[in-house]
């Protein structure tokens, strides 16, 4: 009886270590994943450049098309014909 009970733990630790070791793999594979995919650097950039736009130009877009649609930007408009 005590030598099943022995092989009972050795079987327990041995499962853990191989859990362990599969759950390691995963998390250095999912990892490896978002440093490639560059998930984090896409959720942060890209609603900074609305935020910049606004913040450049006080119209929600990129800078490069939020500044176009500034009128202090536009070319000056005048009403009156100058002579």
């Amino acid at each position: 009886m005590k030598s099943t009970l022995q092989n009972q733990r050795g079987q327990f630790v041995i499962e853990a270590v191989l859990l362990m070791v599969v759950m390691l793999g995963v998390f250095i594979a999912s990892m490896n994943t978002l440093r490639e995919g560059k998930y984090l650097a896409n959720l942060i950039e890209r609603p900074w450049a609305e935020v910049q736009g606004m913040l450049e130009c006080g119209v929600w877009g990129p800078p490069s098309k939020a500044c176009k649609t500034l009128p202090g930007q536009l070319g000056r408009q005048v009403s009156l014909k100058p002579n």
